[in-house]
């Protein structure tokens, strides 16, 4: 039974605290960070269909709907562009979720993957599929182990109550300067286009007092994201565009 893998976010929070995590983070669309704006929180993919909202359509969308986590919030507990040195795969705009969401009484319980679901199959496992306790999640997290980046922190069935008014620290968004040909006739710089999508949703929906930052890098960060966005733009533009896009296709 999938309630037997139930963690209790306030023991999750002392061991994340303990390892200097500092906040949660979710990466995703131009077009499904628009949405969460919009309505104020961040919502499951199931209730954004539910409510005939926008979103990108995500490649494992098929295995998330399968083995029922259609219906949860993911949050990571690092930033997988600064961890990897490169664009996060799940898109530009990333939420950074103040740490103390998970003492709130909103999100008694967790549900820890111990890999991406778009690779379970249906010979998994439950138990490989989620921590059991606390104390396991403790050994790997964050110590080699395991890769950090395939354990995530999910919320079933989360409704509206993960508001950005109330657990949003901040965006921050990647700013490539690759220039984009607009509809109107002219160009503008992607990260431009982000910027200014974002700043107009927070702006009309009463979020301009939270921080819009650029994802800043040193000298010494040497990330590889301008490349990857570059390469990304001249060989798979649709993936491209599914990150950036700021309305739907028609």
């Amino acid at each position: 039974m999938i309630e037997n893998y139930a963690l209790s976010s306030k023991g999750l929070y002392q061991i994340l605290k303990a390892k200097n995590v500092e906040y949660l983070y979710h990466a995703n669309t131009v077009l499904t960070a628009k949405t969460f704006i919009q309505q104020r929180c961040l919502l499951s993919r199931h209730q954004v269909e539910s409510d005939k909202l926008l979103q990108s359509p995500q490649k494992s969308d098929p295995e998330d709907k399968k083995y029922d986590v259609w219906d949860a919030i993911f949050l990571d507990g690092a930033d997988l562009h600064v961890k990897y040195s490169q664009p996060n795969f799940y898109g530009p705009v990333l939420f950074k979720i103040k740490l103390d969401m998970l003492i709130s009484p909103s999100f008694e319980k967790v549900y820890v993957t111990k890999s991406n679901p778009m690779y379970w199959s249906d010979h998994t496992k439950i138990e490989d599929k989620y921590y059991g306790t606390l104390d396991q999640f403790k050994v790997d997290y964050l110590t080699t182990t395991k890769l950090d980046s395939q354990i995530m922190f999910t919320f079933r069935t989360p409704l509206r109550e993960l508001k950005l008014n109330k657990f949003l620290h901040s965006i921050e968004i990647d700013e490539p300067k690759i220039l984009l040909k607009l509809k109107s006739g002219g160009e503008m710089e992607a990260g431009k286009y982000v910027r200014s999508a974002i700043e107009e949703e927070m702006a009309k929906y009463g979020l301009s007092h939270i921080p819009l930052e650029t994802k800043q890098h040193n000298l010494l960060s040497k990330c590889s994201c301008a490349f990857g966005y570059t390469y990304l733009y001249n060989t798979n533009y649709l993936e491209f565009k599914r990150r950036f896009t700021r309305q739907p296709e028609n």
